[in-house]
């Protein structure tokens, strides 16, 4: 008994350790593996994004003839900042898009095997509908997402390898014409922006911001264009006192939001957690803001409430 038990107490050791181990490895690494940003995908005719215009080459050029360094990573992608610092480049997460090897070694039995299609098929469209947001956002929204290349079929054209490094420091040569990747002006979180503001006294800068992140959303809604992510503070930046969506992944073309009454409340719901972050954090901003959406919204904007989305 003693023996069976010294072997139980030193298995759950192990199991302890190796558990141990394995978050250690996570959070040193961020969980990065080359393997989790490469696909096996047949060209989508569907995901073809328009060419580069020529005076936009020099800039793409520019922006990927240097080596790129562990930034951050989403919900949808890693992202990786270049050597000047100006750009990031984001490539996606595709072990989050696939079936979990576990999952794969179960029996075939029917319900097991309907189990996993329908996890599958589940997986696939919402990778679909990241990339798809990619192409709006690149198609529609260039300057309001500082994106300045996309690209989301395997090609031959580029030619071309970039070094990234990982968290811990190993370097890659990844082969651009076989990834899906963009490359996107790199900005400062928006929150960080304001209260950068705020320490130098420059309430005026920092207004600016706010009126044109209101019109930088309004004119979105208006021509039917909508993020269909509530995360503000998260998903946006500001370059040179200017606001840009940073993650672009779950944007759509619906003429729904063309609808003041829609997008009235939209907008409300999407800065609903904003304005109480300001009224922490910069209460003569949350005023400024405040007028701001009255003036898009009316009198409705004293009475509405905000209304999210369940996940």
């Amino acid at each position: 008994m003693k023996k069976s038990r010294r072997r139980l107490l030193i298995l759950i050791f192990l199991v302890l350790i190796g558990f141990g181990l394995n978050r250690l490895y996570f959070f040193v690494t961020a969980g990065f593996n080359i393997k989790n940003i490469h696909s096996d995908f047949s060209f989508h005719p569907d995901w073809e994004v328009r060419a580069l215009a020529e005076e936009e080459k020099p800039i793409i050029v520019k922006a990927l003839n240097q080596p790129y360094t562990y930034l951050a990573k989403g919900c949808q992608s890693y992202a990786f900042l270049s050597q000047d610092g100006q750009y990031v480049i984001k490539f996606f997460k595709y072990h989050n898009f696939r079936l979990h090897k576990w999952l794969q070694l179960f029996p075939p039995l029917p319900a097991i095997v309907q189990y996993r299609e329908e996890k599958f098929a589940k997986k696939q469209k919402n990778l679909d509908t990241f990339i798809k947001g990619w192409k709006v956002a690149f198609e529609n929204l260039k300057e309001e997402t500082g994106l300045l290349f996309v690209h989301l079929n395997k090609t031959t054209n580029l030619q071309q390898n970039l070094t990234i490094l990982d968290k811990i420091g190993s370097s890659y040569q990844i082969p651009l014409d076989q990834m899906e990747f963009c490359v996107q002006k790199r900005s400062t979180l928006l929150c960080q922006a304001l209260l950068n503001h705020r320490d130098k006294g420059e309430l005026v800068e920092a207004q600016q911001v706010i009126s044109r992140l209101i019109h930088l959303i309004v004119s979105e809604y208006q021509r039917g264009i909508a993020d269909t992510d509530y995360s503000l503070m998260q998903n946006t930046g500001v370059v040179d006192g200017r606001p840009i969506h940073i993650d672009v992944g779950q944007f759509v073309i619906t003429e729904r939001v063309k609808n003041p009454e829609v997008y009235h409340q939209e907008l409300f719901t999407k800065t609903f957690k904003f304005r109480n972050w300001l009224a922490m954090h910069y209460p003569e901003l949350k005023v400024h803001l405040e007028n701001e959406l009255r003036q898009v919204i009316g009198s409705a904007f004293e009475t509405m409430q905000p209304k999210f989305k369940k996940k």
